[in-house]
């Protein structure tokens, strides 16, 4: 269930992440849906498989929060949204350049003109990509994973949310 050489200070961390998450009033989503039972997490983030989003549902219950990641599928993120989920995430492949933005961009700004359930630019490595597709419609902007690992990561998130947030306060 949980990676790492030592298994109880891998669960003990992110024990107290989920807590550090919802003690200011936030969300916290974890990738399996056993983790989020075991830690008590508040929902689960997952990739577009209807079996795994209809387990998830089923074992967490109508109040859990579930996204699914549609990639840069209309199909997809339709489906998941009639079967309830909570938001839809699209994404292109991690490094996938402009091209890969720009079909995000387009869906995005599709997905907030007909749709009320939440979008997510998932993988977003840029403060001038989140600006702008925060600009477009995406709900949420969630950063690449790859961006935490870098030496500067804190002032590139910072800049992320500072340019949706201009974004924002220009629409």
């Amino acid at each position: 269930m949980l990676c790492g050489d030592d298994q109880t200070s891998d669960e003990n961390h992110l024990s107290r992440l989920v807590d550090l998450v919802q003690s200011r009033e936030l969300a916290c989503l974890v990738e399996t849906i056993a983790l989020a039972e075991h830690l008590g997490a508040d929902g689960v983030h997952l990739p577009a498989d209807p079996k795994a989003y209809k387990d998830a549902r089923t074992r967490l219950g109508e109040s859990a929060n579930i996204g699914v990641d549609c990639g840069l599928s209309r199909h997809d993120a339709i489906s998941f949204a009639e079967s309830g989920a909570d938001y839809v995430a699209f994404s292109a492949a991690p490094r996938a350049g402009i091209d890969g933005i720009n079909q995000c961009a387009d869906l995005i700004s599709w997905w907030a003109e007909l749709f009320v359930v939440p979008c997510v630019a998932w993988n977003v490595e840029s403060a001038r990509d989140a600006a702008r597709l925060a600009a477009l419609g995406a709900d949420f902007i969630a950063p690449s994973p790859r961006l935490w690992y870098e030496p500067n990561a804190q002032r590139l998130i910072a800049e992320i949310d500072s340019a949706v947030r201009q974004a924002r306060r220009a629409a």
